[in-house]
């Protein structure tokens, strides 16, 4: 058995930097097509997954089940804050895991399965009849699900840096992933309430009954397919060697650590505003456009297709924005025009289905760069923090990106289930057909699908302005990375001249 010491092993860390990067003219290879692409279809699950659960479930709990709005916000805040504090564990953990397989590979393989499983229980309705029993069980279900969900995300976000060091490259893979995820967004938001509510439904006997059976195969059938993507990518990506952090976990160490790198503090800020702004439409998007809008049954679905069909087709082109203009400059640029398309959403009418179709094309321009431009900001802050600390983390910082955006998206559900509540929204059993709101739940649903949101992106984009990591800096930094680590290796190999 062969085995590295550390002094090799810091060999090959700087030889592997320095071959790819020269003092004056840093270039990487990029990565293989294959590479790309399966990285990229490592986030169809849990994009179906997330869009399911955002754009559905609080729908299905309120619509389906028949739980009062409030409660409902309750029950995602519950499971959200008991399992925050498994995100940024299992970033630790993940940091410090040395198998045969990698450091990260491993949560894909033992946590696909059950992760797929859990998708289902969310959308079974078990044969409780009091509204506490299902708050508690809903929330139970939510945390053994976003559990699972943080066990195979977190490690798949940390293999972003760990791929590349280009920047550009970085945009690229995100690029892929994004595009990926749109396409699983796409089919999810396209299919999934109409598999569930207007084929599998009657199918099973139609009525409140059929619906929920519906639902529960639906759940079935996607959570089967969320196993795939993973199990592939566990197979098929090879991870580069790195050395596993050492010494004990310190979690209130790390934590002031994470905080005190500025540039990491200014991407999760953008991160977080952006993907929250995005969950907030989707909580109350198909309810906006039956109850308010009054589209025609089917719309709905053909909307949510259109904006992430668009996303989807745009993303080479945000890709293409990213390398020329820098990530910053096109992040501020698309959220001031996707802040602008939603204040314009906002004033569409009642029985404006057509113009809503309108408005459709031109957020999915926005929805595009709202998801892939914050990976690929976030990705570089890796650097940062290993120029100040000497310290590669990329799980810990995968792992408080997931923490940030799962406690954002929590407490932005609950405070809307308060909302809705508080303005009179009216829940049923029906699934998506109409319901008589009063006007001010009415006038809720058009502040959470438009002016809200527009607000947040505005703070994201204040955030983005002082961003500071671009290109070049990017680039002195992994210069001054690659200098530092041979000074180190220089040093080491002074201390052990055997080797």
């Amino acid at each position: 058995m062969l085995v590295i010491s550390p002094t090799v092993k810091l060999a090959i860390s700087a030889d592997t930097l320095e071959c790819r990067m020269s003092k004056n003219n840093p270039s990487f290879p990029q990565l293989p097509l294959r590479t790309k692409f399966i990285y990229g279809l490592g986030d169809w699950g849990t994009s179906a997954a997330t869009v399911a659960r955002n754009a559905f479930w609080f729908v299905f709990l309120t619509n389906v089940v028949g739980i009062d709005a409030a409660a409902a916000g309750t029950a995602v805040l519950i499971g959200r804050i008991w399992d925050s504090i498994n995100d940024p564990l299992v970033g630790t953990i993940s940091d410090r895991m040395q198998t045969r397989w990698g450091r990260r590979r491993p949560f894909l393989l033992f946590g696909a399965l059950p992760f797929g499983l859990t998708f289902f229980l969310l959308f079974y309705v078990p044969p409780i009849h009091s509204q506490t029993g299902l708050v508690i069980y809903y929330s139970i279900a939510f945390l053994i699900f976003d559990t699972l969900y943080t066990l195979v995300n977190v490690p798949y976000i940390a293999l972003t840096p760990e791929l590349t060091s280009d920047y550009d490259e970085r945009s690229n893979l995100a690029g892929w992933r994004m595009g990926n995820s749109i396409l699983a967004a796409l089919i999810t938001g396209g299919t999934f309430t109409l598999l569930a509510e207007d084929i599998l439904g009657p199918w099973l006997g139609g009525g409140t009954t059929g619906i929920r059976w519906g639902y529960a195969l639906t759940a079935g059938m996607w959570g089967f397919m969320l196993t795939i993507p993973l199990l592939l990518l566990f197979k098929y990506i090879e991870e580069p060697e790195n050395i596993p952090e050492p010494g004990p976990v310190q979690p209130l160490r790390t934590f002031k650590e994470v905080f005190s790198n500025r540039p990491f503090r200014l991407a999760a800020t953008i991160y977080l505003l952006s993907f929250t702004s995005v969950d907030v439409i989707l909580v109350v998007f198909v309810r906006f456009l039956v109850d308010y809008v009054r589209v025609s049954p089917g719309f709905d679905n053909l909307l949510l297709v259109v904006v992430l069909g668009i996303a989807f087709l745009t993303m080479p082109a945000v890709v293409q924005l990213m390398r020329r203009f820098g990530k910053r400059n096109t992040f501020i640029g698309s959220m001031m025009f996707m802040a602008v398309v939603l204040l314009i959403i906002s004033q569409v009418p009642p029985g404006g289905q057509n113009l809503m179709l309108l408005a459709a094309v031109f957020a999915g321009m926005g929805y595009g760069a709202a998801n892939a431009v914050p990976w690929a900001i976030v990705a570089d802050v890796v650097e940062a923090d290993e120029l100040r600390t000497g310290k590669r983390r990329e799980g810990i910082y995968a792992g408080y990106l997931v923490f940030f955006r799962k406690m954002a998206s929590a407490f932005a559900i609950f405070i809307v289930g308060q909302l809705l509540a508080a303005s009179g929204f009216v829940s049923s059993t029906t699934g998506g057909v109409y319901v008589e709101q009063p006007e001010s739940a009415l006038f809720m649903l058009r502040l959470l699908v438009s002016v809200i949101p527009a607000f947040m992106l505005v703070l994201a984009v204040m955030a983005a302005w002082r961003y500071p990591l671009n290109r070049e800096q990017f680039y002195a930094i992994q210069q001054q990375l690659l200098e530092k680590r041979e000074a180190r290796k220089q040093e080491l190999l002074r201390d052990e001249p055997g080797i």
